[in-house]
């Protein structure tokens, strides 16, 4: 059974099998605190993206969906900019996903990979940290689509590593890969992926990110330094992602042959 778990998983990697069973999501709602958020900070980077590159958006797939709030977020706030024929899809390899009704968004269980779907815009927010041979992984998934927004969580900080929690989010949420900012794009460059633009994103700001006393302790030394630099915030004190887009090399053929035409 555990084996039959993991063939479901991404090719060219052994994801939890929690994943597919559906442990990880046996509380989805929990996933869901931040989405408004990410769905915030993405589209400001994003739709500035689309016109100075003149990228198409017509279709959105959400891999690792969760509680399905962050590509109905998009579909919502895409729709009352103009985006009405475009199509919003959510993938998930839980099944709770068959679960998630929400008007205007097909939800899936499956593999994206293991599909033969052509999207224009794939976006994978906290997720392929998740993920083992990730560098597969986001080859796998540029084969499906011209553009990828990722929000990438930035773990390789002085704070996490004095206390050792590398060690503990290896078990919760579950992080395979620790990485700052560098290296995050270093891993898309190797990954094939051409990234156009990023930001910063500081989760001290979201939701989830003060309500314990520490995160509250560290609040105003945060926000201090995120104005000051982001890049310093992220190695030092954390509580920093990084929001990207990024072409593939599909995306980068069609994005020629679109130039040439015009």
């Amino acid at each position: 059974m555990e084996q039959e778990d993991r063939m479901k998983a991404q090719p060219g990697s052994v994801v939890d099998p929690s994943y597919a069973k559906g442990t990880y999501f046996s509380d989805a709602q929990r996933h869901s605190t931040d989405a408004a958020f990410k769905v915030k900070n993405f589209l400001k980077l994003f739709l500035r993206v689309i016109k100075s590159e003149g990228l198409s958006a017509r279709s959105f797939v959400d891999i690792g969906c969760g509680s399905g709030d962050i590509i109905k977020g998009l579909a919502d706030s895409l729709k009352k900019s103009g985006f009405d024929s475009t199509s919003f899809k959510g993938y998930d390899v839980s099944p709770h996903v068959l679960n998630i009704k929400k008007e205007g968004v097909e939800y899936i269980h499956g593999d994206f990979c293991e599909t033969n779907e052509q999207v224009d815009v794939v976006t994978l927010f906290d997720v392929f940290e998740h993920v083992p041979d990730t560098i597969e992984f986001l080859k796998c998934i540029a084969e499906h689509c011209n553009v990828v927004g990722l929000h990438i969580p930035l773990d390789h900080s002085l704070n996490y590593a004095m206390r050792n929690l590398f060690r503990s989010k290896l078990q919760n949420p579950g992080h395979l890969l620790f990485l700052d900012a560098v290296s995050a794009l270093n891993l898309l460059a190797l990954s094939g992926l051409r990234v156009v633009d990023y930001e910063y994103t500081f989760s001290f700001l979201a939701p989830s990110g003060h309500k314990t006393p520490l995160q509250k302790f560290l609040f105003p030394l945060r926000y201090l330094l995120a104005k000051i630099s982001p890049w310093l915030l992220s190695k030092t004190f954390g509580g920093a992602s990084l929001m990207v887009v990024a072409i593939t090399p599909r995306g980068l053929r069609e994005q020629t042959k679109f130039k040439a035409e015009a």
